[in-house]
C-alpha cells in the first residue's frame, strides 16, 4: 500500500492489530490535535512531516 509522505515520515508508527490489520499512526497527533491519529492514505501534503534520518553505516560496510 503506498502511505504517501507518512512511508518516510520519522512520526509514523507502524501499528499491526492481532488479526493483522495495519495501520500507521502519527506520532504527532499526540502532541498536537490538529494532526489525524490514524491519517487516511496515501499522505500527499503534510506541514508536520519529518523525514527520516540517514542511518550511520553498519560497521564493516564502509
Amino acid at each position: 500500500m503506498d502511505k504517501g509522505l507518512c512511508g518516510t515520515c520519522a512520526l509514523a508508527r507502524a501499528i499491526v492489530t492481532a488479526k493483522g490489520t495495519q495501520y500507521t499512526l502519527c506520532e504527532r497527533s499526540r502532541i498536537d490535535p490538529a494532526y489525524r491519529r490514524y491519517p487516511q492514505l496515501p499522505v500527499r501534503q503534510c506541514l508536520g512531516y519529518e523525514p527520516r534520518s540517514e542511518s550511520p553505516d553498519p560497521p564493516g560496510e564502509r
